[in-house]
């Protein structure tokens, strides 16, 4: 029935297909998951907003055990890649022990799948049971 599922969702969302992660369950409903949709944030400069991002990364240590995952979707992906000015600062989040799950096809959509250099490679179903699990989900698209 799974791999029916599974094959299922393949063939109907972004995401489906790629290697499944094991989720934990958060406790008592603190653990937090951020949803990162995009490699530059707000509207209007976007250079300013490319600055803002990886400033928001470089301070999500502040949230301390409270955050249990980061995802990243769409250009958000290429936040990992090799010469991302963020990469060191998610490298560092990921060595802190938190899980990142980074979205299968959106690196594969940029090109960028072979250039990843952090987190789990994933798909749609692992993020969204991530998204249930946790007690709250921040979506920055």
């Amino acid at each position: 029935m799974v791999e029916t599922r599974q094959a299922v969702l393949a063939g109907q969302a972004c995401c489906a297909g790629e290697n499944p992660v094991q989720a934990e369950p958060a406790q008592a409903g603190k653990k937090i998951v951020v949803l990162l949709a995009t490699d530059s944030l707000g509207k209007g400069d976007e250079v300013l907003g490319q600055h803002i991002v990886v400033n928001f990364i470089m301070k999500m240590n502040e949230m301390k055990d409270d955050l249990w995952r980061l995802i990243l979707l769409n250009g958000a992906v290429k936040l990992t890649a090799a010469g991302s000015e963020a990469l060191p600062y998610l490298q560092e989040l990921a060595r802190n022990g938190l899980g990142i799950l980074v979205c299968g096809p959106c690196l594969k959509t940029f090109n960028l799948y072979e250039k990843n250099q952090v987190g789990e490679v994933t798909n749609m179903l692992d993020i969204i049971t991530s998204m249930q699990v946790a007690g709250k989900v921040i979506s920055l698209t």
